[in-house]
């Protein structure tokens, strides 16, 4: 691993954190990635650094506000860690010899996080005791491994989704396995070993960014000396094959995301060969080398204080907790935990088994809904620097029009957040009280443009609605 200039857990961690916020980009917008890469490159290079540390986690988490409200599950999570990563890093730095920084640093983080991962798992199962998600027509859990195959050129394959069902069953229970054993210390390592295997596989569907940033954070369940000790049984050319793969998945994402703009390598009639599957192939052999020894053998060691922490990091895991429950508090329902949950709350209705409509609500963001039969933007010349810095605002409602259904303060932040980016016009025709309302300049309209507080505009975001009496369809 020296090759990788890992001398610490802290160090490994360091590594895989970089890479997982690479690969959130090289999944399959690479360009979009160039104002994080070089941060990248500097973790990768110092990552037993605690400036480089603080630096790559300052960076990250300003990046990944941009992307805010409406960001993928995984880049909440790793914005709650950042956030953590830089009271650590302060913590480190104002007490004790700079000889024991790593390891003041890795305490100050290490209940927190595992806290925080816990909260995370449990919303993320607990979301999904809904009657859609065991629903083989509509479940995620069928649906998204259905994708897996096509995503990798298998054609036809299943013909009836009901083929995949025990995944409705086997998904829950990993979930529900994987925190219950990282808990429990002298299993931990058996705990990260499923957890592995796991998130390996559902990464198959173009989530191995969220399962690198998972792995990452495994390393804290486990204790320092058992870290370094197991550490030993990492083969020597684990490290070349780390940075070879890496470079190898960068390439193929940047030639055929990038570059060439399909993914598709050789188009067969039955299978085909596309870039997913060699980049998945290449993430695949650049993990397990380094974390399958790692998680393999436990690790326990006698007098491992696992829930230390610096009194302020303990605000990450709390933040996480209720963001979980934003769903259930009438707030938002996307970057909750609840991706691919076929959770419903919305409209007054749940599909829920246990939490009863609207008991919880304390606003009434979800129940207030629109039909949207036409909208469209008429975007600026040319976007600012900041815009394409950022992103492009966009929201994955606008896709199903016409027809859907979406809570109204949904289109008010869409149009209002089109406007701040610079936008020339837009309009927009919908439905809402059994009232049509047809608005040909929506930015000069009094109840769209309604200001809204930087929290509103920053925080919420909400999915569209299926019909009532409808099952909830799978969505992001």
């Amino acid at each position: 691993m020296k090759l990788l200039r890992v001398e610490t857990p802290l160090g490994l961690f360091s590594v895989l954190w970089a890479v997982g916020a690479a690969l959130h980009d090289l999944e399959d917008e690479p360009l979009d990635g160039l104002p994080l890469y070089p941060f990248v490159l500097l973790l990768l290079l110092n990552p037993e650094r605690i400036w480089a540390i603080g630096t790559f986690a300052l960076a990250h988490a300003f990046l990944l506000f941009q992307n805010l409200p409406a960001a993928a599950n995984h880049s909440v999570l790793s914005l709650l860690v950042d956030l953590g990563l830089l009271i650590g890093c302060v913590h480190a730095l104002r007490s004790g010899p700079a000889a024991s920084q790593r390891q003041r640093l890795w305490a100050a983080l290490r209940g927190p996080i595992q806290a925080t991962v816990i909260a995370v798992y449990a919303f993320a199962l607990f979301h999904k005791l809904n009657s859609s998600f065991f629903d083989p027509e509509v479940s995620c859990a069928v649906t998204q491994l259905a994708k897996l195959f096509r995503m990798h050129g298998v054609h036809g394959w299943p013909q009836d989704p009901a083929t995949l069902g025990f995944n409705m069953y086997l998904t829950p229970l990993a979930e529900a396995a994987i925190p219950a054993l990282l808990l429990w210390p002298r299993f931990a390592h058996v705990g990260a070993l499923i957890g592995l295997l796991f998130h390996t596989g559902v990464a198959w569907a173009r989530f191995y960014d969220f399962a690198t940033v998972v792995f990452a954070l495994y390393l804290f369940f486990l204790p320092w000396e058992g870290i370094e000790k197991n550490a030993a049984r990492i083969p020597r050319w684990a490290g070349a094959c780390f940075l070879t793969c890496f470079a190898g998945l960068a390439a193929t994402s940047f030639y055929f995301y990038g570059v060439r703009g399909d993914p598709t390598i050789l188009e067969g009639l039955r299978w085909s060969l596309e870039a997913d599957t060699l980049i998945c192939v290449f993430w695949t052999l650049m993990i397990l080398p380094v974390l399958f020894p790692l998680f393999s053998r436990s690790a326990a060691t006698l007098g491992d204080r696992r829930w230390t922490g610096a009194p302020l990091a303990w605000l990450i895991p709390a933040i996480a907790l209720l963001n979980g429950a934003t769903s259930y508090l009438g707030l938002k329902t996307v970057a909750n935990y609840s991706m691919f949950s076929n959770l419903r709350t919305e409209g007054g209705q749940t599909n829920h088994f246990l939490v009863p409509p609207g008991r919880f609500f304390i606003a009434d963001y979800q129940n207030d809904l629109a039909r949207v039969t036409a909208v469209e933007e008429v975007p600026p010349d040319r976007w600012s620097w900041w815009a394409r810095l950022t992103g492009i605002p966009a929201s994955r409602w606008v896709s199903d029009v016409p027809g859907v259904r979406v809570p109204f303060f949904e289109v008010r932040r869409t149009l209002q957040a089109w406007r701040a980016s610079g936008g020339h016009s837009a309009s927009i025709v919908y439905e809402r009280h059994g009232e049509r309302h047809n608005v040909p300049d929506a930015f000069a309209d009094e109840e769209m443009m309604r200001p809204m507080s930087f929290w509103e505009r920053r925080f919420l975001a909400i999915r569209p609605v299926q019909e009532d009496g409808e099952e909830s369809e799978c969505r992001w």
